[in-house]
């Protein structure tokens, strides 16, 4: 992973969503809509399950949109082939 070929905005976002004591609430809870929308529903239910945590799923609670956004934002693409697994 890394930062590359940035623009001046997304560098000042990342700056600003980066910057030392910036404080996030964490929280158990998984967004349904966002794994759905994302394609990965199944590979999380998959993971869970093998590691014995399925339960988490079930649990619902609203997320805090803004930070969810902002944290998908920060991931890039980090492998060039699919896990066939």
């Amino acid at each position: 992973m890394g930062l590359q070929n940035l623009t001046n905005d997304q560098k000042m976002n990342w700056e600003w969503l980066t910057k030392p004591g910036r404080a996030i609430q964490e929280t158990k809870f998984v967004d349904p809509i966002t794994l759905r929308e994302l394609g990965l529903r199944a590979p999380v239910q998959r993971l869970m399950g093998k590691v014995g945590l399925q339960g988490f799923l079930d649990y619902e609670a609203h997320t805090y949109e803004c930070y969810t956004l902002e944290f998908l934002s920060t991931l890039t693409k980090g492998r060039d082939e699919e896990d066939p697994s």
